[in-house]
């Protein structure tokens, strides 16, 4: 069986999920502070997402795809649609005379805010675009990275995703205690350098996958550590006298994620019982998400220009634009990101797609 191209629908339902928790704490953090106890890890969504993202390239990579055309269909899936919603956020922004910056805005559009540690800069404009700021990090590493990750055996592969892990927990965790009068938090959350811990991972997971390893356990374990693992941090944020920096609640995360990811794919890949996360209208709403956490922070601040004041208007509007967001994340889908993405990839395909290859294990393992 060519494992490269088994659909993984549960991890495409699962997205979902992981893009719900983050409309929440944006909800919280922009409309209603009161709820921001009971959501304030739904930061970690995004180490979900880089995982995944880590994941599902190198379970679908092609070695013999050229470099050239793997970074132009890298641009057409998250470009498009970035520039979309930045040109939201500038009508945004004029509308309701918010900064407005030339410099940061060509930044944002060029993918490099991430890199610029200053706040105004990485969050101008869609502030939830800096995590792309990462993923194009992770794109232009990806080819070299999987390269010399494809000649390695399972059991090592393991070995360099525990050490990324135990690495930046270590990282974090000593700059935090050793100068604490630092943001290290804030300017590690959006790090590009930082982040690509959580890609690393998924990347050693997958190939470790597609060169036969297989998990000993089942969908039940996984998912109780991932939600473990989340409810504890969201405990321990809540009744501490410190808030949880971000870039360390996503990086303890990542094992539970990790295992999550690992149990669904393989349920898929060995075709079991179709899973919540693999319903159809879950894997719909999955390839939203990427739509959704683009545009759910626009409709959000919309509504906090709109001047809800007391908490049950601030919280119904909160729901309002969440159940605005969903539906407008699938028509940008539908009628613009698809269609673009599908238009570009053509374009760039002048040789025309490139063939299977009949034994992706071999072929990885000699590339």
């Amino acid at each position: 069986m060519n494992v490269s191209r088994t659909r993984l629908d549960s991890l495409t339902g699962l997205r979902f999920i992981a893009a719900i928790l983050v409309v929440l704490y944006h909800a919280s953090v922009t409309l209603v502070p009161e709820m921001y106890p009971l959501v304030s890890m739904g930061q970690t969504g995004v180490t979900f997402f880089f995982l995944l993202s880590g994941f599902v390239l190198a379970w679908s990579m092609n070695p013999s795809t050229p470099k050239r055309q793997f970074y132009w269909r890298r641009f057409a899936r998250i470009w498009p649609l970035h520039a979309l919603t930045a040109l939201a956020a500038v009508v945004l922004a004029v509308a309701t005379q918010g900064d407005q910056s030339v410099p940061r805005l060509i930044a944002s559009l060029f993918l490099v805010q991430g890199w610029l540690g200053d706040q105004q800069w990485v969050y101008a404009y869609n502030g939830v675009s800096w995590s792309l700021s990462c993923e194009a990090f992770f794109y232009a590493v990806f080819p070299f990275l999987a390269a010399r990750l494809s000649r390695l055996e399972p059991r090592r592969l393991f070995r360099i995703g525990a050490t990324v892990f135990v690495a930046a927990v270590a990282l974090i965790s000593v700059l935090l205690a050793a100068i604490p009068g630092f943001d290290w938090g804030a300017l590690f959350y959006t790090f590009p350098a930082f982040r690509i811990a959580e890609f690393t991972v998924g990347v050693c997971l997958a190939i470790a996958m597609r060169k036969g390893w297989k998990p000993r356990f089942g969908i039940g374990v996984g998912a109780a550590a991932a939600t473990g693992s989340f409810l504890i941090l969201e405990v321990v944020d809540g009744i501490a006298p410190w808030h949880t920096a971000g870039p360390l609640a996503g990086a303890l995360c990542i094992p539970g994620f990790a295992l999550l990811i690992a149990a669904y794919a393989d349920r898929d890949r060995c075709g079991g019982r179709p899973t919540f996360a693999s319903a159809p209208a879950m894997v719909k709403l999955g390839e939203w998400s990427f739509a959704l956490y683009l545009v759910h922070e626009l409709v959000l601040r919309t509504a906090l220009e709109l001047g809800p004041e007391t908490l049950a208007a601030r919280a119904a509007f909160a729901v309002v634009g969440i159940a605005v967001s969903i539906p407008l994340a699938g028509a940008a889908y539908t009628f613009f990101e698809r269609p673009i993405e599908a238009r570009l990839r053509n374009r760039g395909s002048k040789a025309g797609p490139v063939a299977d290859t009949p034994d992706p294990v071999k072929t990885l393992a000699a590339k």
